[in-house]
């Protein structure tokens, strides 16, 4: 069967704008959101001594289903639950390893660029030793090729 891309585009764009916005890439249903935003409340209830199953069945009753109106069970809430954990455990160590990074971390001074200095246009730059065998350096090289032009351009 061919495929009409005019039309795979527009059925894509019209699926893309009806799906809610998450910066979660794979999170397809409410499910996960709303096990997302109820986290702290739900270790509240596991720390006071509630089951999964009754954390679940209380989801289900406030309208948070898996599948096509299913109640949700106690083995996909802990699944959610263990999801959502890891990734949030895999977001703090990232922002940990960034916040050790030099490039990356923000200095509490400012510190102001470095002042360049440019060789005084009257004042001739001392030609480099030819014959000290040694390798100019690159400042050398510069100020050489400086006092070249201006031995050019010089007015007569």
């Amino acid at each position: 069967m061919p495929l009409d891309p005019k039309r795979l585009a527009r059925d894509a764009k019209r699926a893309q704008a009806q799906r809610p916005d998450s910066s979660i890439g794979r999170e397809t249903t409410g499910v996960t959101r709303a096990v997302r935003a109820g986290l702290p409340v739900i270790r509240q209830l596991r720390a006071a001594g509630v089951t999964w199953a009754a954390i679940a069945e209380a989801l289900s009753a406030q309208g948070v289903t898996q599948g096509e109106g299913q109640p949700l069970t106690a083995t996909r809430l802990t699944a959610i639950v263990t999801q959502v954990e890891a990734q949030e455990r895999r977001t703090a160590e990232r922002e940990a390893r960034r916040r050790t990074r030099p490039d990356l971390t923000a200095s509490s001074e400012i510190v102001p660029p470095p002042e360049l200095s440019l060789p005084d246009p009257v004042a001739p730059a001392p030609p480099a030793p030819a014959g000290s065998g040694a390798h100019a350096t690159e400042e050398e090289i510069r100020r050489a090729g400086l006092h070249d032009l201006r031995q050019l351009l010089k007015k007569s």
